[in-house]
């Protein structure tokens, strides 16, 4: 297995796609960069909205995970698994005498261990980003917390923030994956992964109608179905000072994870898909 994982990994970085990912991480912090300081013209420097230095790791993060980040994982996931299934090159790798739930397992495995990579590395470069772009202050505005943060508590809360981050992006690869290994095309397999994002952002809009309907606790719950939500606002409401809603958030995402790969291996395992 170990030798499927790195042959895995050794097919996924010859891929365009993924060097030109890691590529645009400098391109993609300076974008975030700008807009910030931009919007820091406009925002009281009182309010955690306001981009310093030791926040900018999150809010660089925040302005591109439902959109970089999702396009990104789309597109690693349908080019490293649908067009292998379309092209053929699967089979090569069946030659091996390798089952086709064991190479799926590994391309699973190895797609979730460059995304985390890419999150390390954005992590790092949005420190050096932040300190070149904003103002290094002794103390500034969490969302949802009273009392001001110092650099160090800030640090921890970026770190946090990236780690739940990572636990919805691994949600977002399993569905990602689902779809890559049922759809036929990746034309198919893209638009399908697009639409699902653009629901996932949809629903919770159309809801918000009915608020007063459903009363605010069942409409918080609903509202947090949607995995992208919970990406856009849920992270934060996870690390305020009340943790509003976090024991419902981690359940949402384990459900996610825990779904969509049971029903990625049950599709997977009809094994007239592959020939």
């Amino acid at each position: 297995m170990k030798q499927l994982l790195l042959s895995e990994w050794i097919r996924l970085w010859k891929r365009k796609t993924t060097w030109i990912a890691f590529l645009s991480i400098p391109l993609i912090l300076i974008a975030a960069a700008k807009y910030l300081v931009s919007q820091n013209n406009v925002v009281s420097t009182k309010l955690p909205q306001y981009t310093v230095a030791w926040n900018f790791p999150v809010m660089g993060l925040a302005e591109m995970l439902i959109t970089v980040f999702q396009g990104i994982i789309i597109l690693i996931v349908v080019f490293s698994v649908t067009e292998e299934i379309r092209t053929g090159q699967i089979r090569m790798v069946l030659l091996r005498s390798y089952s086709y739930t064991e190479i799926l397992f590994a391309k699973y495995i190895v797609i979730i261990g460059v995304i985390l990579l890419f999150f390390t590395v954005y992590f790092i470069g949005s420190h050096i980003v932040g300190i070149i772009f904003f103002p290094m202050v002794d103390k500034f505005s969490l969302f949802y917390h009273q009392e001001l943060a110092t650099p160090i508590v800030g640090l921890m809360y970026n770190v946090r923030f990236y780690g739940i981050a990572c636990l919805t992006a691994i949600a977002i690869i399993s569905v990602m994956f689902f779809i890559a290994v049922v759809c036929r095309t990746t034309t198919a397999a893209i638009g399908v992964s697009i639409g699902f994002i653009i629901f996932t952002l949809g629903y919770p809009t159309m809801l918000s109608y009915f608020h007063e309907l459903f009363g605010n606790e069942l409409f918080v719950k609903l509202y947090f179905t949607s995995i992208t939500m919970i990406q856009f606002e849920g992270i934060t409401r996870i690390l305020g000072e009340s943790g509003n809603e976090a024991g419902w958030n981690y359940s949402v995402i384990a459900i996610y994870i825990s779904l969509f790969t049971v029903s990625t291996f049950i599709a997977m395992n009809k094994k007239d898909y592959f020939i």
